[in-house]
């Protein structure tokens, strides 16, 4: 009788209240898609697995639902909208104009343990904005999100910016290997020292690197962190993504919208599709983020064709719980 009186684990049921709270929010955030001109697009709830393997990257392959059907094919219930719109538009959409600019909102699934304000079925609203100029459109996606969180009557929130390229450049001569670099991203996203310490103990490498590694746990802050940040290193890719952050934080500023803004460049774990500029976003009194996302320039050559690339999206559950806190 448990299958017929009780829901899976992870799995969702909003009535009453809660689903008309889900539902304002959800029109008052594509009010806010629309005023920018984001076509919506209803992408389907699976696909082909190496669709969302290929982008998502190994790390996240064993949170996937996955499935085979009568014909033999291998298929995976979305786990994310991101490669399900790279897809559709490189086979759809790639003769439209550009920028091409997208938005969209559903259940997504993956196979992990419920955690705070997201289940195994959880809910994304979010955009793309596909084939713009790189500081414009990062600038463009980071200003809706910001106006999609005032339209809600958030007020106080911190947005925390941050650039793959230069933990990128920093690593990619040191030969580690793929394992334990994905366990030293997880310690310097969380900004666990001990951790990242424990982890580099187990490396051969030089006092400089290690030192390198461990100072960006602590490169937060405001503008004067990229100063801090360029000393550190020599590379160009590190700083050439430097170069791109500043020249974002810049155009931020003219929208005077600065005081939200915080440069982390420990920001360094996501999908294996970012490329470049990564954010997330906090509010007071949640431990979590509400939502985030970044650049994603090579994510459509997995589709045979090659559109730089930009999005974020928001957990609608997470938003949902700051109404109840």
């Amino acid at each position: 009788m448990k299958t017929l009186t009780q829901i899976p684990l992870g799995a969702q049921l909003l009535f009453g209240k809660a689903a008309k709270r889900r539902r304002q929010i959800e029109r008052s955030i594509f009010s806010v898609f629309d005023r920018w001109d984001y076509d919506e697009i209803i992408p389907p709830i699976f696909d082909y697995y190496d669709v969302f393997a290929k982008g998502m990257g190994a790390a996240f392959e064993d949170t996937l639902y996955r499935f085979i059907d009568r014909e033999g094919n291998i298929l995976a219930l979305r786990p994310e909208f991101t490669s399900l719109v790279a897809k559709s538009v490189a086979t759809r959409l790639a003769d439209h104009t550009k920028p091409l600019r997208l938005c969209y909102c559903g259940e997504v699934l993956r196979y992990e343990a419920p955690r705070g304000g997201r289940q195994r079925e959880f809910f994304q609203i979010g955009l793309e904005h596909i084939g713009g100029e790189h500081i414009r459109s990062d600038a463009e996606v980071i200003r809706i999100a910001i106006e999609c969180l005032r339209k809600l009557g958030i007020r106080k929130f911190q947005i925390n910016l941050g650039e793959m390229g230069y933990f990128a450049g920093i690593v990619e001569r040191m030969n580690v290997p793929h394992d334990d670099l994905a366990r030293i991203k997880t310690r310097v996203d969380l900004k666990d020292t001990v951790g990242l310490r424990l982890e580099l103990d187990r490396l051969d490498l030089s006092e400089k690197r290690r030192n390198i590694l461990l100072s960006l746990v602590h490169l937060t802050g405001n503008a004067d962190t990229l100063r801090t940040a360029r000393q550190l290193v020599t590379n160009e890719r590190s700083l050439q993504a430097l170069d791109r952050l500043e020249a974002l934080f810049i155009e931020l500023k003219k929208h005077k919208v600065e005081d939200h803004l915080t440069i982390d460049l420990s920001e360094v774990r996501g999908q294996d599709y970012y490329t470049g500029t990564i954010f997330k976003i906090y509010v007071p009194g949640l431990g979590f983020e509400i939502g985030g996302g970044g650049r994603y320039d090579n994510l459509f050559r997995n589709f045979g064709c090659d559109f730089p690339s930009v999005g974020f999206s928001f957990s609608l559950e997470r938003l949902m719980a700051m109404g109840e806190s």
